[in-house]
């Protein structure tokens, strides 16, 4: 029976994380492009340049957390180094605070995510081997409950003060996160890491040819997944005329429909292979993305958010497990590809933000509809090439 205290705050710690993406995600272009200033291509290199750092903490932190005595205390460093790059833009306001911040700090807040799931996979395979799936689900749609709350708050307030509101959020999120975990050492059996005293041998970090396949067919989703988080404020506030508010709206609409699909997905997933839920995921994905092309409205953006969050939710929950499993006995190793693709993902959509050729942002949803079609037919072909006992 796992400590209610620990997964609670586990999942405390993991609410004020989304919080923080949550408030900054939806906003962070409008804060570069149209607040600070920055061309496209400007913006879209400060982007890279984030991804590219949170690709070498992801891989030194995972490699670490499986050979560490307490995991504990890799999650704590993500805590602080992201609420210091996020106080950093909030009082600078500056272009080179903005880009020192996303280069060299938030970083290691975008670590926390997956250091979080790490700790709490190997928490729950600990505690609860046999519900580890489920609650690992659980815990993503908790993550996924900050999109419904904050966006439309860091709405409000960008418009009644200042822009730069929606990072003091995130700032003061991610300072909640660092006192949850801190509270994990007040917590006996919270300790979770490597046995000094007993003989240890890792198994080799090796990724079958079907896992391979699919964590690029995963890639190529989450592409598509960085186009829609980074282009649909700029389709609805300058090619449709609407608003902040409205940005903040639409996220949490498409969070709220996200929380319970979430959880549906994760019971699935104890039944099915879950290559075969991400492909329908991604193929649900590029259909939203075709009709999104045609939208003329905000009414209309709105009503896509449910094909959209329904893809979603598949995403962002059920990828967590997926490549979690790619690396048999290296959890942390494993886990750290989730924020590894997510780079990819961040360096691929940056790059095609940058070399956005046409004066309306609409057009690069048209992209992301066929990176998602590309994933569906890689995921699929994993499906057939990862034998089955391997794959449940």
């Amino acid at each position: 029976m796992t400590n209610p205290r620990i997964t609670g705050l586990l999942a405390t710690n993991i609410f004020l994380s989304g919080a923080a993406f949550a408030a900054m995600n939806p906003y962070r272009a409008i804060v570069g492009v149209e607040t600070l200033g920055l061309s496209n291509a400007a913006f879209g290199l400060i982007m890279a340049l984030n991804a590219l750092g949170g690709s070498a903490i992801a891989v030194l932190l995972g490699w670490l957390s499986d050979k560490v005595q307490d995991r504990r205390l890799l999650v704590l460093l993500c805590a602080i180094g992201g609420a210091l790059g996020f106080v950093l833009v909030w009082a600078v306001r500056t272009p080179v605070g903005f880009a020192t911040a996303l280069c060299l700090l938030v970083p290691f807040g975008n670590a926390l995510f997956s250091q979080s799931f790490s700790y709490s996979r190997a928490f729950f395979d600990r505690e609860r081997a046999d519900k580890s799936q489920l609650l690992m689900s659980l815990l993503r749609s908790v993550f996924a409950v900050a999109w419904i709350v904050i966006p439309p708050l860091a709405g409000w307030l960008a418009a009644r003060s200042s822009v730069y509101a929606v990072f003091g959020i995130s700032a003061v999120a991610h300072i909640g996160c660092t006192l949850a975990i801190a509270l994990l050492w007040s917590q006996e059996g919270s300790a979770i890491g490597v046995d000094r005293t007993a003989p240890q041998t890792l198994p080799p970090a090796r990724i079958a040819t079907g896992h391979r396949l699919g964590a690029f067919g995963v890639a190529l989703s989450m592409i598509a997944l960085q186009l829609n988080i980074s282009v649909l404020p700029l389709v609805i506030v300058r090619d449709l005329g609407g608003t902040l508010g409205q940005v903040g709206i639409n996220f949490a609409v498409a969070a709220a429909i996200e929380v319970p699909v979430m959880i549906g997905w994760g019971y699935l997933a104890l039944r099915c292979r879950k290559e075969s839920i991400l492909s329908l995921a991604c193929f649900v994905f590029a259909v939203y993305f075709v009709l999104l092309n045609f939208a003329d409205s905000f009414a209309h953006v709105l009503i896509l958010q449910v094909p959209a969050a329904i893809a979603i939710a598949a995403l962002l929950s059920i990828n967590i497990s997926y490549l979690q499993e790619a690396i048999p006995g290296r959890v942390g190793l494993s886990t750290s590809l989730v924020d590894v693709t997510n780079v990819v993902a961040a360096l691929s959509a940056a790059a095609i933000f940058a070399a956005n050729p046409w004066q309306t942002y609409v057009p690069l949803m048209g992209m992301a509809s066929v990176l998602c079609v590309a994933g569906s037919i890689a995921l699929s072909v994993a499906a057939k090439v990862t034998p089955e006992e391997t794959a449940k």
